[in-house]
């Protein structure tokens, strides 16, 4: 299920198979036991339990882009310590209820829980540490934390530093006793977004599925109910670090499936899809929204997707059920530039959508011929460093076969356009 990546001549065309739609579905175990990691090209990759670990340390870069650490909210509640790392012998639980509580952020791998006051003291720092530009750019954790983990045990704990890659952390209980100090070295790791480390066993543990091989995460977790006022128990798709990606809210399932117009723009931003394609109703249970449509840009930005979630089981299998299908994409590169280039749809009628995945800030010239060579449509567009979007409208064109041109001194791709 891979693009074309080919070099042709202008009236030479390359003929993409429409994509074929498929249902697929996962399931993520009773009670959302297990973590589902998914390729949009090749299903699920892995299915593991999400219960045996606490937190979650980033494996990329050495600085403040690689400073984030997770929480595991599905069997771990965290809060802030209202002291610094000077009352780690005196730390004590009282008014722990009134404390922070933390929660990862829904934007960014680079932000988890710990990184909730990332910024708050300045620019060098990253919620747990600060970090010290003159020294290595290594970074000196100054917060410490209370965990209260699935056995209902407490743990206080303290990041200590991020230094050349190797973070070192340690946890004990709250009376100071059973003290356990850990290293873990990045290098160690490669092609992991994060390595995992579970408090309860004293064990870090390799969990993760190569970060080349998956698209989306299907996994529980807690967030904030904002019209509920409380924190609950969610289960949400979240995009790997690469993956980009846009919805359109259409008017019914028809109409999604088969949407070619996102409505909002593309971004990384990992929960694009996240909670929000269902809800529970207490008279009806779960409500699936089959009327929206998600446009994803795979992990290695080869292929452009839709996707609509059809219909969902609960808790009592952890089963979500969608339609998935690989709008056909085509990478020329004549003078071996980098562009990833999808024309949807094709067939057309009046208009095509363009989405281009380019390197830098640049113009296109995009001209349309006929088979007898006639140029019969040509425009030019402006392109930004990023995914780009851009709707085409040809309102006098018959129906029959062209050829769609994109051009610059940078790239030459042509492909086989069909007007109905």
């Amino acid at each position: 299920m891979k693009y074309i990546h080919t070099t042709i001549l202008i009236f030479g065309l390359v003929i993409i198979a429409q994509g074929q739609a498929i249902n697929d579905s996962i399931s993520m175990e009773q009670l959302y036991t297990n973590q589902v990691y998914y390729s949009l090209d090749n299903g699920e990759v892995a299915s593991i339990n999400n219960n045996d670990w606490e937190l979650g340390f980033s494996m990329y870069g050495n600085g403040a882009a690689g400073s984030a650490i997770l929480l595991n909210e599905a069997n771990t509640t965290l809060w802030a310590y209202p002291g610094d790392t000077a009352n780690w012998s005196s730390l004590d639980t009282v008014g722990h209820a009134n404390w922070e509580q933390l929660l990862n952020t829904d934007t960014s791998w680079t932000n988890g829980a710990f990184n909730l006051y990332r910024g708050a003291g300045g620019g060098m720092d990253l919620g747990w540490g600060i970090l010290n530009p003159q020294n290595n750019y290594w970074t000196f954790g100054d917060s410490l934390y209370v965990a209260k983990l699935s056995d209902n045990s407490y743990r206080k704990l303290w990041i200590i530093s991020l230094k050349s890659g190797v973070w070192e952390f340690k946890y004990a209980n709250i009376d100071g006793s059973n003290e356990q100090s850990f290293t873990i070295d990045k290098n160690n790791y490669s092609n992991r977004n994060f390595v995992y480390h579970s408090m309860l066993t004293e064990q870090t543990i390799d969990r993760e599925p190569d970060n080349t091989t998956w698209d989306i995460l299907f996994a529980k977790h807690t967030d904030y109910i904002a019209y509920a006022f409380q924190y609950a128990s969610v289960t949400s798709v979240f995009s790997n670090r690469n993956v980009w990606s846009a919805k359109a809210n259409e008017t019914d399932y028809t109409a999604a499936s088969t949407s070619t117009t996102p409505q909002t723009s593309y971004n990384q931003r990992t929960t694009n899809i996240g909670r929000e394609w269902k809800k529970y109703s207490s008279s009806t249970g779960w409500v699936v929204y089959d009327s929206i449509a998600y446009f994803i840009y795979d992990n290695d930005s080869t292929d452009f997707y839709r996707m609509v979630f059809t219909d969902f089981d609960g808790m009592s299998t952890g089963k979500a059920f969608f339609n998935l299908e690989r709008i056909p994409s085509l990478s020329v590169n004549e003078l071996e530039f980098d562009a990833n280039i999808s024309i949807y749809p094709n067939p057309a009628i009046n208009s095509v959508s363009l989405l281009i995945d380019y390197p830098e800030n640049d113009n296109l010239i995009v001209s349309i011929y006929n088979l007898s060579g006639k140029e019969v449509f040509q425009k030019t567009i402006s392109l930004t460093a990023g995914v780009n979007q851009k709707h085409l409208q040809f309102n006098d064109l018959s129906e029959g076969i062209y050829v769609i041109n994109l051009k610059n001194s940078n790239l030459n791709s042509s492909q086989k356009l069909i007007i109905k």
